[in-house]
């Protein structure tokens, strides 16, 4: 028999149609029976029902991540972390590497990541020199926070074949010396290709696939739109994985990698399945590319130069023609569309293309997303507006690198994941992390969406903030209608999923800088309560 909840006495924030927020919630089974006040809950009551009190505490729905990195995140736990407090210096990161070199058998990758030579005290990345220092007997890559950036040791540029005559690959850059060689420096497309290369067995997947859901439920999270990392590989192991139970977070998985999307795109839109295949635990999403660079690289593909470099336009993967070529067979045969897309230039680009494919073949409710938006000017989300794109911004990035925002692109910044602005235009944008290139904690998403702060306390387009329960139906609502399930996840409504999270406290009375302390105490997926943080080791 279904095991029924009743949960009373609470700040129940429904993001229903009128934003209502109620006292109590009846949950039987996976799915949600009623919401509404204490007494109409408790006539629900049998002798085997349980009931729950709130204490007043805020229930809100799951989270739903809309662009999240599973894999990479928890192959990161599996490396070394250039995020954590003991590593300060270049000298730090060597000696961890050290460490790590003496217990890998040779031969086997050393993979660090999160470097970031804006904050590390040295203010550089390290030198291939310094890695064959180190090691001479272990391929070593240092990725980037942003993740389309790393540095190599040589044996990892024997591995991958790049010497000093390599050519630079479409979309990328081997960083040379005055002298003309290869520093170990990789930038986009060099970097992709060497990130593949130094790929994770099937049973680390697992291993970090474990790992990261636990981890991703501690915090709220019930589905996420995998954003791809490793290719068909990685597609087939997430299936697998959620299948398992190893994932317990739903998955809209997009299609795509970091290396040599295009043909992914190709090979799927060929064979003959398309967006929304699979069950309510696992589904295909969009294809993916990549049409630019990096927000923090800076590598970002704008249409006016860089505020910080008059000469630098970024970088950019494709030609229009090319994307045209790719996508507009992919929305004929029923794709949903996207692309990374974080410069004003590949804004334009991809809704160009869009605009063809709602032109010339046409059809209805095709929600096609451009992941991240980063620079979105007015007359860009005014034609999102009329294409009925989804736009997946990052607020959590102005906390992290946003004074690098004001640096790099001055004016522009302030209309960076501009959340008011898709409010005002009604636009469903639906917030993600992107981590592991910023922090997964919805919290920290939210305090960025209503604050627009930097870590240094700098606002960022004060305009362009919103209300907390916005925020929470960007991370709710949106995020179902993103993936086109808002009809049975994403509100707290009869007849919709229990995915339900509860917070340690009122949200609504809590402080906007105080919100990023917000714990969760319990997460439920599928009626089930995967995380609850008054059990040991914080699972039920």
């Amino acid at each position: 028999m279904d095991k029924q909840y009743l949960l009373i006495n609470g700040e129940v924030i429904t993001v229903n149609e009128n934003n209502q927020i109620v006292e109590a919630v009846a949950v039987k089974g996976n799915k949600i029976i009623a919401a509404g006040s204490n007494e109409t809950i408790l006539t629900l009551k049998d002798a085997d029902s349980e009931v729950i009190d709130l204490n007043g505490k805020t229930l809100i729905p799951g989270f739903i991540d809309s662009h999240i990195h599973i894999s990479m995140y928890g192959t990161n736990c599996l490396s070394i972390s250039c995020k954590s407090e003991s590593i300060q210096t270049i000298d730090d990161l060597l000696k961890k590497i050290k460490e790590r070199a003496k217990e890998t058998p040779k031969g086997q990758w050393i993979r660090a990541w999160g470097y970031n030579e804006n904050t590390i005290k040295d203010k550089r990345f390290p030198t291939k020199e310094e890695l064959d220092a180190v090691t001479s007997q272990h391929p070593i890559i240092i990725s980037r926070t942003c993740g389309h950036i790393s540095v190599v040791n040589s044996y990892a540029l024997r591995l991958a074949n790049i010497d000093n005559d390599t050519p630079n690959p479409e979309g990328g850059k081997i960083d040379r010396s005055a002298k003309g060689e290869a520093t170990g420096l990789l930038l986009e497309n060099a970097h992709m290709q060497m990130f593949a290369k130094a790929g994770f067995s099937e049973a680390e997947l697992s291993e970090a696939h474990k790992i990261a859901s636990n981890h991703f439920a501690g915090k709220g999270i019930t589905s996420i739109h995998d954003a791809t990392g490793y290719g068909l590989d990685n597609l087939r192991s997430l299936q697998a994985d959620t299948q398992k139970g190893l994932i317990k977070q739903r998955v809209y998985a997009m299609v795509g990698a970091l290396n040599n999307a295009q043909e992914i795109v190709k090979h799927m839109v060929q064979a003959g399945i398309f967006t929304g295949l699979g069950d309510t635990k696992f589904k295909i999403g969009p294809v993916k590319l990549f049409l630019d660079g990096s927000s923090s690289g800076p590598t970002v593909w704008t249409r006016d130069p860089y505020t910080s470099d008059s000469t630098n336009y970024g970088i950019h993967y494709f030609s229009q023609e090319e994307v045209d070529e790719l996508f507009l067979p992919a929305h004929e045969n029923g794709w949903q569309i996207t692309a990374h897309a974080q410069g004003d230039a590949a804004v334009d680009m991809l809704l160009n293309t869009i605009e063809k494919a709602n032109q010339f073949y046409p059809r209805e409710n095709t929600r096609h997303r451009i992941e991240h938006a980063g620079i979105a000017a007015p007359d860009l989300i005014e034609r999102m507006k009329q294409q009925n794109v989804v736009p997946i911004p990052n607020p959590a990035f102005l906390y992290e690198y946003g004074d690098g925002y004001v640096k790099n692109y001055g004016e522009r910044a302030t209309y960076m994941y501009p959340m008011n602005d898709y409010k005002k235009a009604d636009i469903p944008a639906a917030i993600a992390s992107d981590c592991p290139i910023t922090d997964f904690t919805p919290m920290r998403g939210i305090h960025a969406a209503v604050s627009r702060q930097s870590s240094t306390g700098q606002v960022i387009g004060e305009d362009k903030t919103v209300s907390i329960l916005d925020a929470i139906r960007m991370y709710t609502w949106n995020g179902a209608y993103a993936s086109f399930e808002e009809n049975i996840k994403g509100s707290i409504e009869p007849g919709k999923l229990a995915d339900l999270v509860l917070l340690d406290c009122s949200i609504m009375d809590a402080e906007i800088e105080k919100l990023p302390e917000v714990q969760v105490e319990w997460t439920m997926i599928d009626g089930e309560i995967v995380y609850n943080q008054t059990k040991e080791g914080g699972r039920a």
